[in-house]
């Protein structure tokens, strides 16, 4: 384990040590948050309901705590700008609004924690595009910690909870997803940052071959249509499960 880049910023990273997509490195973090939220969701199952509350509020709050120790490593070093450390990534976003969702219970909020958060959340856990960076460093170890947390948070309270996402909410969780588009789009205009990856993508991202065939704008189009197909597959099971349990019965 080689600690001496824990600390260290993007550009006094040696070239050659992020941890590629789909490498040993990435597959090993990717296996252990997996078994850690299949340990975390077992160990919610035997809670009370305080012990719940307890795991939620902890969880949600080491989770926001991490991007803030990010934002003072960055200023500790020299590196913090407003170009690259608002929150306004869309897993930024969720952190705050999923710790809005745990402490207040707010089903709005806990609505957009499953329809924006979680795939949001998932993508970068699958292709997370961090550069130089390697697994052992503090800005490695933050970035697969909070997305761990984005996705565990929703499936204790569909799986323990019995939350159960509504179709009828989406319009409204759609359009609070809008209004965080177009504050990013107005900030990437006036201060050439690229927020909600608006401007471009991520290198080695799935979106960067459209880019590469499409480019800017065009690739948006698809980017919007990846985000209509996600919430069709995460909402078509449940509308579907209704539909059959409000159908009336058959003759005997």
């Amino acid at each position: 384990m080689n600690m001496e880049y824990f600390w260290a910023y993007r550009t006094e990273l040696p070239p050659g040590i992020g941890v590629k997509t789909f490498s040993i490195a990435h597959l090993t973090w990717v296996s252990m948050a997996i078994l850690f939220i299949t340990l975390m969701i077992s160990l919610y199952r035997r809670q009370t309901e305080s012990g719940k509350r307890r795991i939620l509020v902890a969880a949600a709050s080491l989770m926001a705590i991490g991007y803030v120790g990010r934002w003072i490593w960055l200023a500790s070093i020299g590196h913090y700008t407003i170009v690259e450390s608002l929150p306004l990534q869309l897993c930024s976003i969720a952190v705050i609004v999923e710790l809005f969702a745990v402490l207040k219970e707010n089903n709005t909020a806990k609505e957009f924690s499953y329809c924006c958060g979680l795939p949001g959340a998932l993508a970068s856990l699958i292709i997370p595009g961090m550069g130089p960076y390697p697994l052992f460093s503090y800005f490695y170890l933050q970035f697969a910690f909070a997305h761990t947390i984005l996705i565990l948070i929703p499936l204790l309270w569909i799986l323990v909870d019995g939350y159960r996402p509504d179709f009828r909410n989406l319009p409204k969780c759609a359009g609070l997803f809008a209004i965080f588009v177009c504050l990013a789009y107005a900030v990437n205009t006036q201060i050439g940052s690229n927020y909600m990856f608006l401007r471009h993508t991520r290198n080695n991202t799935l979106m960067s071959p459209f880019e590469e065939w499409l480019g800017h704008p065009g690739y948006l189009v698809p980017y919007a249509m990846f985000v209509l197909a996600a919430w069709i597959i995460l909402y078509l099971p449940w509308q579907m499960g209704r539909q059959t349990q409000s159908a009336p019965p058959g003759p005997i």
